[in-house]
């Protein structure tokens, strides 16, 4: 068995309100109140800024990890995954999972083309706060935070092995017409994610998430405009997986859950956006598995 004293699992969550786990709040039982063992997090306290020069790690929280929205204690992707790894590590570790290490920076209702916050070449912002008064340039402060990463784990003196960026995002651009966004969207992502490499000084994974939610685009436009750019963003998606071997595609509707004729599609809340807890639980357990396997 593999000495797991200098090995660290890295898992980054980027993307919009399906990144936060907007609208599904955790039950009492389920937050995590008490600092993880062995899943460590990036606290909006300590490391919310562009200036500081080190990154402060510590005990997973469910509440105070995100570093761009302050919306706490939801089923997000990282608070489920933070779940499913301590358990494990808890019940034995029999697949001998390192530490983990999550870093999550996602902001509701917010693309990657100019008017929104994951814009590439947007000026610095760092205005904290909830959703509605939260204003951050989240490419800049992302590449801020992968800057420190490598030199943060040469003090840990551990080996960063990592899971991969995972982009749940996307939606907010179906709000832009087709004729804009076909011509530059797949150049704004490419744009995006250089940066990522150019601060990290490696090409680490990237996984996109499609987009999953055919009804609702009918249902809000039945011009069926909303519904060609919704396709065309994952269209985007497939052709940066193809020409890119770090980049791969992750599908919520390969679930056994999913249901296709469904309004909810057995995926998502009431209201046809977001995840239900059940949905990020799923993707937790798939990365886990991906991850060992």
């Amino acid at each position: 068995m593999t000495d797991n004293r200098n090995r660290a699992a890295v898992f980054v969550l980027l993307g919009q309100s399906n990144a936060v786990g907007h609208g599904i709040l955790m039950e009492e039982k389920d937050k995590i109140t008490v600092p993880m063992k062995n899943v460590f997090g990036l606290s909006r306290e300590l490391n919310q800024s562009y200036d500081n020069k080190k990154l402060n790690w510590s005990g997973y929280l469910s509440a105070g990890m995100n570093l761009a929205e302050q919306q706490d204690d939801t089923y997000s992707v990282a608070n489920c995954l933070a779940q499913l790894w301590q358990d494990e590590i808890d019940a034995g570790n029999p697949r001998n999972l390192p530490d983990l290490y999550i870093i999550q920076i996602a902001i509701g209702a917010q693309g990657v083309t100019e008017k929104y916050m994951w814009y590439p070449d947007r000026e610095k912002k760092l205005v904290p706060g909830k959703l509605g008064t939260v204003d951050i340039s989240l490419a800049p402060l992302t590449c801020h935070i992968f800057s420190l990463i490598k030199e943060s784990f040469e003090e840990l003196g551990k080996k960063p092995s990592f899971i991969g960026v995972h982009w749940i995002g996307g939606g907010e651009d179906t709000t832009v017409c087709v004729e804009e966004l076909q011509p530059k969207l797949k150049g704004i992502y490419e744009r995006l994610f250089e940066g990522f490499y150019d601060s990290l000084g490696e090409k680490i994974p990237i996984v996109l998430h499609y987009r999953v939610c055919k009804e609702r685009a009918i249902e809000c436009d039945p011009t069926g405009e909303y519904l060609r750019s919704f396709y065309f963003i994952n269209e985007v998606f497939t052709k940066l997986a193809e020409e890119n071997e770090n980049i791969s595609l992750f599908d919520i509707s390969r679930s056994p859950f999913y249901e296709p004729d469904t309004r909810q599609h057995g995926l998502f809340i009431e209201d046809v956006v977001h995840h239900t807890p059940k949905t990020n639980r799923w993707i937790a357990a798939q990365i886990i598995d991906g991850y060992v396997n």
